[in-house]
């Protein structure tokens, strides 16, 4: 009995398949517990016959899944453990949350559920107790286990389940295997079922699934088989590129796209089962997200927030976020949370994340990445690592030494600079000085630095969105006004109260001309009353001095150019170029009228702003100043009719560093108005024409709060002039069959102008045009210039001026003459490698000798100075840079096209080369760059200008030479002193010398 008891309390272990939805009980029948009798099969052999249903990430933050546990005999008292290892469930994210999850759901043939009960349970394993009261010759029973977080399953082919029964009955220990099928929350668009054929388009990377589309409560589909085609075209399969089977273990699986290829798609059919027939085809379409995450910076310090740039192809959809440690893990928050948050996408598919600097979240310095995890695919990616080190001391600083001056009714630009901190406090003013501002400074783009407007003119009044009193000049960065207090503040006059906004408004009374003491502090504090932050930081003073007005002064620019989006640096480029200084103006260029005047900034501002020309015309600068332009004579018992000025006509360019505010006025098309009828509605008086004097007026009000006085006026005189201009002083021109020919004029538009000469042969055989193009010099000059080398002498045309496309001024007649010619020669030489010398040149109207390297088109290297026309002979030419190996160079000869006596060739038509056929003049040479020879000794003896004859003398070959050939000569002047009888006669020995050897 011993023996059979043993076998009795052996235990033997199978699983099968009951359900995966929690809601739904299972019971088992007496005809079930046969079934399991019959397939478990002979007492004491393990086996599994069936498999535990799947778990699905698909049914919402939890699901459960059950298998039979069968074959347990026990005894009468007798209690058997069994433990059910759970790690491949929490490998795949799996969470169980304790005993409660576990649940007994079925039992039979000689147990009742009531016998098992539940131990522990957590992620890594279940422990199960099973005892009986009276003999029981065996049963099974059925857990159920409930999982958390099913949502963030990782899908896994096959998991495993392993069941030991620790034998406390028969001290024999038995396992068993259980495995089971794990599948991923996927959105709805990336599962396939059998039986749709509309086209499905998914993420690279993203996991979708693949299953049978019966009703899995009623029929049972295994291996299920999934073929991924190539797709050809008209949804025809290609080659083959994945062959799946969902196996045993359900009717679906998982599938990462990672392994297709993004940009294609693809063709998937499922059959139902190994025997099956049916090839459902699904279109799939494989597209890249394009997730990147990209860390702001990835060096903070402890005091500095993560920051990140977040970007996919997925607008308005939500992403999850997290901050990872360097080993991988999400950090804990100081209270106790995860770092983890959620997300939208923008409209674009942008987001920008951040968390908590390290120090404010109780978190150490080290190497931390955020990952972000799309939502609806899973995807994830992660930024560079982001190195936190520790935060130095927090410190806040003005800039240079501190101290800044500016006029009163100016805007003062206050430099800070930040260390270690994004924010600080700067004070304005102290108790003595009857005025305090305490403003808060924030740096918003990390830079380091905040620059704070301080708007002198509207100090006092109520900060407002219209006033002003303080501001960050960079958008980025912050400055706000928490307070003023003091004397200066508490007095500020209330007649101008602002009903509309219910605040003191500016105007009301001017800071006094004095120096104010500043300081700045790390952080953000509240001052109380008149009591300043009494240990900041760093200390400095703003001096606001005496405001003055100083003069107008008229430019002109021309009509070209476009003032209505101007910036001050691009006024200060066009100095000397496009903006010239004078007293005349012509019709349809800008006269541009540069006010010269100190403390006059804040008063713009507060009007409309300092870059609205309004500010100045309508809102006369919050009624403290005006300009205005009117007739300067409108004769006698009259008063002068104004310009009609608008936002239309007239533009303000401002640069208040320099104390100048430009208004520039487009010239065409003004008209005058009643200077008594003066307004929006007024009629027009008449046109501004040529010949017109007028006078620019700039004032500052008198008993404004800028001038306590008279009113302050400045102008400027100018006239407007009619649009001509002239060429070659109106006398006909001459040209010549040749390039480099140049036509000059003058005219009254403006400097900087675009001015184009059109030249049109005028007899009809020879038909030509030319239209050179050039700007207006800032003398009122300009020069074209034109290549006539093809063009036959004796062809008569005409030149006009045109000036954005308008004929502007009279044309003159022009014929073309012979060209003027030149020719040079240039021989193979030696050189010290500093200059080089052509043998001869011929000039027709003198010029100069360029000298290239390499060959024409080569850099210009050296440049001859002034020659005459005419023939010149050994002209000497230093090169720029001297030569230190031998070289090809070539002679040019070049024009002197403006008669100035000087090189201006750039690749232009000025200065241009001599011609022939339209090729330029050229000779090349050798140079060998080496010793030149033997110095020669000087003579003493100088012989009479009488005495002076020329020689000739043979040189001699050298002991190699014996070709036979004709004897190389070298010739020597002797005109002038220095050819003395000593020379003549060593001349007349190498002769003689040479005659013996030829009778040898």
């Amino acid at each position: 009995m011993t023996d059979t008891n043993d076998k009795l309390r052996s235990l033997f272990l199978t699983a099968l398949m009951v359900t995966s939805v929690v809601a739904v009980g299972v019971s088992f029948t007496g005809a079930a517990a046969a079934d399991v009798a019959n397939d478990t099969g002979t007492y004491g052999t393990i086996s599994a016959a069936t498999d535990a249903t799947p778990v699905d990430g698909e049914a919402g933050s939890t699901d459960s899944h059950s298998f039979a546990i069968a074959g347990i005999y026990l005894e009468d008292g007798e209690t058997e453990t069994i433990t059910i290892d759970t790690s491949d469930a929490a490998d795949a994210g799996l969470e169980i949350s304790g005993t409660d999850s576990v649940e007994i759901i079925g039992a039979g043939e000689g147990l009742f559920k009531s016998d098992v009960t539940v131990e522990e349970a957590d992620d890594e394993e279940v422990v199960l107790s099973v005892s009986v009261d009276g003999g029981v010759k065996g049963g099974y029973f059925v857990p159920q286990i409930k999982y958390d977080n099913v949502d963030n399953a990782e899908s896994d082919a096959s998991a495993t389940h392993e069941v030991t029964a620790t034998g406390d009955a028969d001290d024999t220990p038995y396992t068993a295997e259980v495995d089971y099928r794990i599948l991923q929350d996927v959105r709805s668009d990336a599962i396939f079922k059998s039986g749709n054929t509309y086209d499905q388009t998914v993420f690279h990377g993203e996991t979708v699934r693949f299953e049978h589309s019966a009703d899995t409560q009623s029929t049972q589909y295994d291996n299920v088989q999934i073929e991924i085609f190539e797709y050809d075209s008209d949804d025809t399969r290609g080659t083959r590129v994945k062959s799946l089977n969902t196996g045993t273990l359900a009717d679906a699986i998982d599938f990462d796209t990672s392994q297709l290829d993004t940009g294609q798609k693809y063709v998937v059919a499922i059959n139902e089962d190994s025997d099956g027939v049916t090839n459902e085809v699904n279109p799939l379409r494989v597209t890249e997200l394009g997730l990147s995450a990209n860390a702001t910076d990835t060096s903070i310090t402890t005091e500095d927030e993560f920051e990140a740039d977040v970007s996919a192809d997925a607008p308005n959809e939500e992403f999850t976020y997290r901050l990872l440690n360097s080993d991988g893990d999400v950090v804990e928050l100081a209270n106790g949370d995860d770092a983890e948050f959620t997300e939208t996408y923008d409209g674009s598919g942008a987001a920008e994340i951040s968390f908590n600097p390290a120090a404010d979240e109780d978190l150490g310095t080290g190497n931390y990445t955020i990952e972000v995890e799309d939502t609806s695919t899973g995807i994830t990616a992660q930024t560079d690592t982001i190195e936190v080190t520790e935060a130095g001391d927090e410190e806040a600083t003005f800039a240079g030494n501190g101290f800044v001056t500016e006029e009163v009714g100016d805007v003062a630009r206050i430099p800070v600079e930040l260390s270690n901190t994004d924010e600080a406090t700067l004070v304005i003013g102290s108790e003595d000085q009857n005025y305090i501002a305490n403003v808060h400074v924030e740096d918003g783009d990390d830079d380091g630095e905040v620059t704070v407007l301080f708007n002198s003119y509207a100090a006092g009044a109520d900060q407002s969105d219209q006033y002003n009193i303080v501001e960050a000049e960079a958008d980025d960065d912050e400055a706000s006004l928490q307070t003023q207090t003091g004397d200066f503040r508490e007095n500020y006059p209330t007649a101008n109260y602002d009903p509309y906004t219910g605040t003191k408004a500016p105007s009301g009374n001017l800071l006094a001309v004095a120096d104010y003491d500043m300081n700045v502090t790390a952080g953000t504090y509240s001052l109380s009353d008149d009591d300043e932050y009494t240990d900041p930081d760093a200390v400095g003073g703003l001096s606001l001095q005496e405001r003055s007005t100083d003069q107008v002064s008229l430019w002109i620019s021309p009509d070209g150019d476009d003032y209505s989006d101007l910036e001050t640096e691009d006024i200060n480029v066009r100095i000397g170029s496009n903006l010239t200084q004078t007293d005349e103006v012509a019709e349809g260029d800008y006269a541009v009228h540069a006010i010269e005047a100190t403390g006059i900034e804040g008063a713009l501002e507060v009007a409309r702003g300092s870059d609205d020309v309004r500010s100045l015309l309508y809102d006369n600068a919050d009624y403290q100043v005006h300009f205005k332009i009117e007739q300067a004579d409108p004769g006698p018992n009259a008063d002068a009719d104004r310009i009609n000025l608008h936002e239309g006509n007239s533009y303000l360019v401002s640069d208040p560093e320099n104390d100048t505010y430009y208004v520039a006025v487009d010239m065409e098309e003004l008209e005058y108005v009643d200077a008594n009828k003066w307004g929006g509605n007024s009629e027009p008086t008449g046109d501004v024409t040529d010949g017109d004097e007028l006078t620019a007026n700039f004032t500052v009000r008198g008993q404004s709060v800028l001038s306590d006085d008279d009113s302050e006026m400045v102008y400027a005189d100018y006239e407007t002039v009619e649009r001509d201009a002239t060429l070659n002083d109106g006398d006909d021109v001459t040209v010549r069959a040749q390039s480099g020919q140049q036509i000059s004029g003058e005219t009254s538009v403006a400097p900087g102008s675009e001015v184009t000469v059109r030249i049109r042969s005028t007899d009809t055989d020879e038909p030509f045009q030319l239209t050179p193009e050039t700007e207006v010099d800032e003398d009122g000059t300009f020069t074209v210039g034109g290549d006539f080398s093809d063009v036959n002498p004796g062809t008569n045309f005409t030149a006009q001026t045109r000036v954005n496309g308008d004929e502007t001024g009279d044309s003159v007649d022009g014929v073309v003459r012979e060209a003027e010619g030149a020719d040079v020669t240039f021989s193979d030489q030696e050189s010290d490698g500093s200059t080089v010398t052509v043998d001869s040149a011929n000039l027709g109207t003198g010029g100069f000798i360029a000298v290239h390297a390499g060959d024409a088109s080569g850099d210009i290297v050296g440049v001859s100075d002034y020659l005459e026309s005419g023939s010149q002979q050994d002209v000497e030419i230093s090169l720029d840079e001297e030569l230190d190996e031998s070289a090809t160079l070539v002679a040019m000869p070049h024009m002197d096209t403006n008669d100035d006596e000087a090189f201006d060739y750039n690749g232009s038509d000025t200065d241009a080369p001599y011609t022939e056929s339209g090729v330029p003049v050229t000779d090349s040479a050798e140079i060998t760059v080496g010793d030149t020879g033997t110095e020669t000794a000087t003579p003493t003896a100088t012989a009479t200008p009488e005495e002076t004859e020329t020689v000739t003398p043979t040189a001699t070959p050298t002991p190699e030479d014996d070709t036979g050939g004709d004897t190389p000569t070298a010739t020597t002047e002797g005109e002038g002193p220095g050819f003395t009888a000593v020379l003549a006669l060593v001349a007349l020995v190498a002769a003689a010398l040479l005659a013996v050897r030829r009778d040898d």
